[in-house]
């Protein structure tokens, strides 16, 4: 089917192509941003006949600039920018017109002398993107990138910090359309949300971006500070419970060069209680085990960053930073056992102290040269990046047994020194082919070695002794080649968007153990992409299209050992797991009115060698868990987003959404086949308070999700959150709280041939937050991360 949805999509761009006519004249001009005259780089421009059909449009550079072919006589033009309301105007062209510079702000637009104020918009919808304006929301002021995805609609982070794009965890999250090993290592809180200028949801990406990420890709937007002097800001924030943070952020520019950075230090506090109750058909009979968990959890960080560019020229950009940030992880779990048999006669009953300490360090290093050919139409991009990260993971359980008797019944010792080094050189190319279409290209190199040297040991009368074999020393090492060709044309009403990325991929796992043997695979994939656009009026356009990705396993996944926090389980890595693989068909529409956006869609996955898990007990009780590659896995999903602005100064956002899952697979004899329906809804509600106070107020809803060993209950959550500009704007200050009346518990279980389980949890409780954010310097702006088009 996907054979002939290309083939058609190619006929389609000969027509087009054919249909493309001789440009009359040439309409320019720089857009700047109006308080401070930095250039906008990717502002749009957008160019209709008076009938109201497209007729030519562009992007501006990264001086703000751009520069498109009309026809001579009226037409009309529109100026949009990423949350603020469009500017059109109407211009009779004769001859080749300079406009000059167009002013844009956050509170108005300047054009010509009209000025027409605008409220910055929380959500802006497009057709092949959802953009999240991290600046407009109250919410996540004072806290990090984990609360600021877990903020907008259809992304969720779990206690854990893994990211979901619409309940899917196989999600790519990029840095300014870049891979980061903090993205790759759920340690996303080493990036403070006052860094965050945007966040990009796209769940059909093109095949220029990297083909990682079965759910889609979110790319994380920073802000990048280049401005005509000097420049800063310094927050500080304080919350109940225990939570302090400060962070700052500078920008100086004299002539060509420019230089930027920011740093910032976290000390917060944590509280999760839970319980559960698992009961077990054993050969000794039947076992209830309960737990009843207390946990307190600490966390120290610190995050640098700092930078340069060097501009020798107009169109030439080279830029070098580093990135370090560090974060120790100190929790401390106080846990009750109690084994009682059928008839709920008590047999044991223990009490668990658990001590976890995780130092963690993050590194980066990028340099790149951005040039712009302005004569053709061109740009090129070169890029190498250099990730290191390293962490040494330590547990101490110490089990008191205080019915029969009153003793030491248990002490474990676990340690995992883990590291990485990841290498990244790519080049990017993009040019214009005639008024309408344009063609990008490039290739990618990335090594990449994780190395993990892990004991589990017990104490014994002697001294420890390694526990149940839990002992080994492994290397994972990863080459990916890359290689993309993408073509894209719009036409009057129509546009075509078509491309093809190749990736292959080296993969060995070497561990110590002498009976295990090396692991080695190598693949090469063909990932197409197609979209087809139809614009049917000016507020009403759809598109149609396809997309195939891969999801590799990550590393937890693979190691073998993953840690012992509960001594009645064990997790497990699977070392030979597969990547899989998903094909998407979707469509899209976008529907807007005067105060109004909306965005249904209709997508259906087909994924390959999907991963579950696989839950097995053995006779004395013990859990073990294994991940496994499954046959298929397919989900039917309808949505709709909306974007509504029923009064001046206030804006309601929201999402729906219904999905079918069925899964089919069978492994080591067990029929994993499965199915059910979820229902997951998101609205917020933002605006104007008297005394110039802005509100916002954000409700989720999270369906639940059923297995066929596993299951999830539904959970929902209240965050909301106050905030007020003072001395000329200068000063933010913002009040917000999460969790609100301790809504979000998460809570679920497992059915399985032996036992059942179920549990519940609140990974922490209502959270209160006070920050202040104070601009600093004359020219404070940020600007926009040109980042890499991957």
């Amino acid at each position: 089917m996907k054979h002939y949805f290309l083939m058609f999509a190619i006929l389609i761009a000969s027509g087009l192509s054919a249909a493309v006519s001789p440009p009359d004249v040439n309409l320019s001009g720089r857009i700047v941003d109006g308080d401070y005259d930095v250039p906008l780089e990717y502002a749009t421009v957008s160019a209709f006949d008076l009938s109201e059909q497209l007729i030519s449009g562009a992007s501006t550079d990264s001086t703000g600039l751009f520069s498109i072919k009309v026809p001579k006589g009226p037409c009309k033009v529109r100026f949009e920018y990423l949350g603020y309301t469009s500017i059109d105007t109407t211009i009779q062209l004769d001859s080749d017109l300079d406009l000059g510079d167009i002013k844009m702000s956050s509170g108005a637009f300047e054009l010509e002398g009209a000025t027409v104020t605008a409220e910055r918009s929380r959500m802006t919808l497009k057709l092949d993107k959802q953009i999240f304006d991290v600046g407009a929301d109250i919410v996540s002021q004072g806290s990090t990138a984990n609360e600021v995805l877990d903020n907008v609609p259809t992304v969720s982070v779990s206690p854990e910090g893994v990211v979901s794009l619409r309940g899917n965890s196989s999600v790519k999250v990029l840095i300014n359309g870049k891979p980061s090993a903090l993205a790759d290592n759920n340690a996303l809180q080493g990036i403070a949300a006052s860094n965050i200028e945007k966040v990009e949801i796209m769940t059909n990406p093109s095949a220029k971006y990297e083909a990682s990420g079965n759910a889609g890709i979110i790319n994380i937007i920073l802000k990048d500070q280049t401005v005509k002097n000097w420049g800063g800001q310094l927050s500080a924030s304080m919350g109940i419970p225990t939570d302090y943070r400060i962070d700052g952020s500078f920008t100086r520019t004299q002539g060509k060069w420019t230089y930027f950075g920011n740093a910032g230090l976290r000390y917060s506090k944590y509280f999760s209680t839970g319980d559960a109750e698992r009961i077990s058909q054993l050969p000794t009979g039947t076992q209830i085990l309960r737990e009843d968990l207390d946990q307190d959890r600490i966390d120290r960080a610190g995050n640098l960053f700092f930078g340069m560019d060097y501009r020798p020229t107009a169109k030439t950009t080279l830029s070098a930073s580093y990135s370090l940030y560090h974060q120790t992880d100190d929790d401390i779990s106080l846990v009750n056992y109690t084994y009682r048999d059928g008839a709920e006669n008590l047999q044991r009953d223990w009490m668990q102290s658990y001590d976890y300490l995780e130092p963690q360090n993050y590194h980066q290093i990028e340099a790149s040269w951005a040039q712009d050919f302005s004569r053709d139409g061109s740009k090129f991009l070169l890029l190498f990046q250099n990730d290191f990260w390293d962490n040494d993971e330590q547990e101490l359980t110490i089990v008191t047994e205080q019915f029969p008797t009153n003793n030491e019944a248990l002490q474990l010792r676990t340690r995992d020194i883990e590291s990485s080094n990841d290498y990244l050189l790519q080049g990017d190319y993009e040019q214009k082919l005639g008024a309408n279409g344009k063609l990008e290209l490039g290739l990618r190199g990335e090594m990449r070695i994780i190395s993990s040297d892990y004991l589990a040991e017990i104490k014994q009368d002697d001294g420890f002794e390694v526990y149940r074999d839990l002992e080994n020393l492994v290397d994972y090492y990863e080459r990916i080649g890359a290689a993309y060709i993408q073509y894209s044309i719009e036409k009057g009403k129509w546009g075509l968007q078509m491309g093809l990325r190749s990736e292959y991929t080296n993969v060995r796992v070497e561990d110590t153990k002498e009976e295990t043997e090396d692991i080695k695979k190598s693949y090469n994939w063909v990932f197409p992409s197609a979209t087809i656009s139809h614009k049917f009026s000016e507020n009403f356009n759809a598109s149609i299209g396809y997309s195939k990705r891969i999801q590799r396993p990550g590393f937890w996944q693979l190691n073998p050992f993953g840690g012992i926090s509960n001594p009645n389980e064990l997790q497990f890595g699977n070392p030979d797991l597969d990547p899989s693989f998903r094909d998407l068909y979707e469509i899209k529409a976008l529907i807007k009115g005067d105060r109004f956006t909306l965005a249904p869609d209709l997508t259906v996955h087909y994924i390959d060698g999907f991963y579950d898990t696989q839950v097995l007990q053995d006779s004395t009780g013990l859990v073990t868990y294994f991940p496994i590659n499954l046959d298929q896995e397919r989900i039917l999903s309808a949505g709709l987003s909306l974007s509504y602005e029923p009064i001046d100064g206030w804006q309601l956002t929201g999402e729906a959404r219904a999905s079918e899952f069925k899964q089919r697979g069978y492994y080591e004899g067990v029929d994993f086949g499965n199915s059910f329906d979820t229902y997951n809804a998101e609205v917020g509600v933002r605006g104007k308070l008297p005394m110039a106070i802005r509100m916002q107020v954000n409700f989720f809803y999270w369906g639940a999700q059923r297995y066929l060993q596993s299951y999830r209950d539904p959970y929902y959550g209240l965050n909301a959150g106050l905030s007020r500009k003072f001395l000329s704007d200068r000063l933010q200050v913002s009040l917000n709280v999460r969790n609100l009346f301790e809504l979000s518990v998460y809570s679920g279980g497992a059915t399985l041939p032996t036992f059942t389980n179920t549990y519940s949890r609140i990974w922490q409780g209502q959270r209160f937050g006070l920050t202040a954010a104070w601009d600093l310097g004359a020219d404070v702006r940020h600007r926009r991360a040109r980042g890499s088009i991957r």
